[in-house]
């Protein structure tokens, strides 16, 4: 073969003889061999590390020990790194599914079954009242036009008695002259209400009172909400005045009678928060029957349910004397009025 350097290159080595170029074998661990000298032997199995690091020029790195070498350092590191991989692996996965098990224990047992207690609805508060006060959950809201409570947030309706009387209606027209921002008649006197009407000519509308004037307010669809005072007049056929406790009750109850009230009350009519018992107007002896008389028949008006009705009988110097008003519930300045007259209300 032709080289492109100057000079013989060195001679092969012999092998014949199984030494170096001058017969012997090069010692392990020995000096670097020089250039072109013999190629080691390794009839006897590869040389031993000398401890230099490889590539250092102490040692050819064909002499470093591998994995299928002699040395017993070296044979036996390839196999336990395999094991130490392979435990650490399966040791992982372990340590991975008790996690899982762990997470899935705790999460279960954390979370409620929406099944096993009792659900509130959005209008009942955490321990099952109703924040209304209604122990009735069936109960509908109030009137439309608001401030009315339903039946139901009431008190338990009671029927009307019958008035055990003849509820006789006098003839004849009022016949008191009339103030201005007051509805006055037989010695008792209220304040009218802003936006009520006074003089609209109703008649006498009570039982056994007579020269009534009202103030009245509409409701609905044709439908006046009305407040009086007249006097009070019991036929001697019908033994005269009763007093003022049977004169309060006879025109309360009158008002309700099928004649009179069934259109709106029905039969028999249906009474809330019922009152009836003596009270005083002005320093004078006097009775209050009142109630919220239940409407029947919802389809007539839409903006109440109930009718609240006071009749007050007042024995007056004049002799007695009869307040007889009423408001629908759900009309809130109504109500308010109707409480204006009876704090107004006055003996001449």
């Amino acid at each position: 073969m032709d080289d492109r350097g100057a000079g013989q290159g060195p001679q092969l080595p012999d092998f014949s003889t199984g030494g170096g170029p001058d017969g012997s074998r090069p010692e392990r661990g020995g000096g670097t061999p020089e250039r072109g000298g013999a190629l080691p032997d390794f009839t006897d199995g590869p040389p031993a590390h000398s401890g230099d690091p490889a590539g250092s020029g102490s040692e050819p790195p064909s002499t470093l020990p591998g994995p299928t070498g002699g040395d017993d350092a070296g044979s036996g590191r390839g196999p336990l790194l395999a094991l130490l991989l392979g435990g650490g692996g399966c040791l992982v996965v372990i340590l991975a599914v008790i996690a899982l098990v762990l997470s899935q224990t705790v999460l279960k047992g954390g979370r409620e079954d929406p099944t096993n207690g009792p659900t509130t609805s959005a209008s009942e508060t955490a321990d099952g009242t109703d924040p209304s006060g209604s122990t009735n959950p069936s109960d509908g809201g109030g009137a439309s036009d608001g401030g009315g409570a339903a039946p139901g947030d009431q008190d338990p309706t009671t029927e009307a008695a019958a008035s055990g009387t003849a509820c006789t209606t006098q003839e004849g027209g009022a016949v008191t002259e009339q103030v201005d921002g007051a509805v006055r008649v037989g010695g008792l006197e209220f304040p009218q209400p802003e936006g009520w009407e006074v003089g609209t000519g109703w008649g006498n509308q009570s039982a056994y009172v007579t020269d009534q004037h009202h103030a009245d307010q509409p409701v609905e669809a044709g439908w006046y909400t009305l407040a009086g005072v007249g006097k009070v007049e019991f036929p001697e056929e019908e033994g005269g005045y009763p007093g003022a406790e049977e004169a309060a009750r006879a025109i309360f109850l009158c008002a309700l009678e099928p004649e009179q009230g069934e259109e709106l009350y029905g039969d028999p009519a249906m009474l809330r928060n019922y009152r009836d018992e003596a009270t005083t107007v002005d320093g004078h002896d006097a009775w209050i029957v009142s109630a919220d008389v239940v409407i029947s028949d919802l389809a007539l008006l839409h903006s109440t349910d109930a009718w609240r009705r006071v009749v007050i009988v007042v024995d007056t110097p004049d002799g007695p004397a009869a307040f007889d008003g009423g408001a629908a519930l759900g009309h809130d300045q109504q109500v308010a009025d109707l409480e204006t007259m009876l704090e107004g209300l006055t003996v001449l």
